[in-house]
């Protein structure tokens, strides 16, 4: 027969309390942090004099005539219509405004916003796990809502460039006409693969959850 110690779960509290305080602790300055990387990231792409340095996705209409390809730019660049795959071209632009240039560059910042949100999502999840309370709802929910962050910063990865080009184009910030070109969708479709996992946790800890209820009211 074992004989459990009652001063075990005395002792391993207070090591426990403390090991939470530090995981919260953390969680919470990286959230900030990776908060502060994409505010000053978005900064910086927003107030830079970025003469030829960003790029919109677009694709060419009929109106775009060939001679197009060869456009010359100002400062020894080459033209700003460049292809980047068989059905992929990228139009450069020359000093674009603020807000312009910060939805064009969407992958540079929503990263660091997706790190934060994540960071401060599996603050209950750790915390449920240094209690030691087994399978809990809190835990499938904060799943379920991490599920929810990366599918927003994926609908925004996704649409900025769009907004970006259609403002670009609008604009005149690469020197050719807006008719040439229409902006052009290029999704990432892997980050739905992510949500469809984490979606999959948190219906699976959910049951889990109900089934380790019900059985204790057996």
């Amino acid at each position: 027969m074992v004989v459990l110690d009652p001063s075990s779960d005395a002792v391993t509290a207070p090591v426990r309390q403390r090991a939470e305080t530090v995981v919260a602790v953390v969680l919470v300055l990286g959230a900030f942090g990776a908060l502060a990387g994409a505010l000053l990231r978005a900064r910086d792409a927003a107030g830079v004099d970025l003469s030829w340095l960003m790029h919109v996705p677009v694709w060419p209409t009929d109106r775009m005539p060939d001679t197009a390809w060869d456009t010359p730019l100002r400062q020894g660049y080459p033209s700003p219509v460049q292809p980047v795959g068989p059905h992929a071209v990228d139009l450069w632009l020359d000093r674009p405004d603020g807000l312009t240039a910060a939805l064009a560059g969407v992958s540079v910042w929503v990263s660091w916003l997706v790190v934060a949100a994540l960071l401060l999502t599996l603050l209950p999840v750790a915390r449920t796990l240094l209690r030691r309370q087994g399978f809990t709802l809190t835990a499938a929910r904060q799943a379920a809502v991490s599920a929810g962050v990366v599918l927003v910063a994926w609908a925004v990865h996704a649409t900025a460039p769009l907004l970006a080009a259609r403002r670009a184009l609008d604009a005149g910030y690469s020197g050719l006409p807006a008719e040439w070109f229409t902006p052009q969708a290029r999704p990432v479709w892997w980050p739905l693969l992510v949500v469809a996992l984490l979606l999959v946790l948190a219906g699976t800890l959910a049951a889990a959850t109900r089934a380790v209820a019900r059985a204790a009211e057996r």
